[in-house]
């Protein structure tokens, strides 16, 4: 196979320096490091840039694109993120996981609903529904086994069990729903009272446990 000039021109500048695996740096607990921090830093900063990126024109972004809404050079990206599979994974895992953080600790409903309502609207999603369906369809087919299903899931499971709630699968069925198809707040409020009501009680068996096991 001829020499890919494009694939020349982005690593010359990198050819000097190992390149990293994508995932995030990793630190032992207890432990401060500057360079870590710094590291998590740009690292949050090519996430950003590659969101700016999709915004614009899909998944079909390309590695200098996203350097530059990174305001950062090609070297540096490359350091973080090999491809661009790598760069729209992590992505994807970044977006699950922060919405995961906004929803842990609410009420059950109220976690879902704005689960259900930043799904709904958006913009990265929104995107590829007017430019990618068949990519968007493919990001809403649930698959536990990979990484942002997974975190979605767990997430999930934790908040229902929190409200001594079953149904995590048909929670996550409906989630999904949002990601291919915008809705508006009453909708989703409408659809949102429906689920509920149909979930599963789930008894404390350990506080039942617990309460037998102490002296009258």
């Amino acid at each position: 196979m001829a020499p890919d000039p494009l694939f020349d021109t982005l690593f010359r500048q990198t050819t000097l320096t190992p390149a990293i695996a994508s995932a995030a740096p990793v630190r032992a607990a207890g432990t401060r490091s500057r360079a870590g921090n710094a590291m998590n830093r740009t690292r949050a900063a090519l996430l950003d840039g590659a969101r700016r990126a999709v915004e614009v024109s899909g998944t079909k972004i390309t590695m200098a694109q996203v350097a530059t809404a990174a305001g950062v050079a090609k070297a540096t990206l490359y350091n973080h993120f090999r491809t661009r599979e790598a760069v729209l994974s992590a992505l994807l895992v970044d977006e699950v996981n922060t919405l995961a953080a906004e929803c842990a600790g609410r009420p059950l409903p109220q976690a879902l609903s704005t689960a259900a309502n930043a799904l709904a609207r958006h913009p990265l999603l929104r995107t590829l529904a007017r430019i990618e369906p068949a990519t968007l369809a493919t990001i809403g087919c649930i698959d536990t086994t990979a990484e942002g299903w997974r975190i979605a899931h767990e997430a999930l499971a934790v908040a229902l069990a929190a409200d001594s709630r079953g149904g995590t699968d048909t929670v996550l069925r409906w989630l999904a729903s949002y990601v291919v198809s915008p809705a508006t707040p009453t909708s989703v409020a409408a659809d949102l009272a429906i689920v509920l009501a149909g979930l599963p009680d789930v008894p404390d068996r350990v506080d039942g446990e617990r309460r037998e096991a102490q002296p009258a």
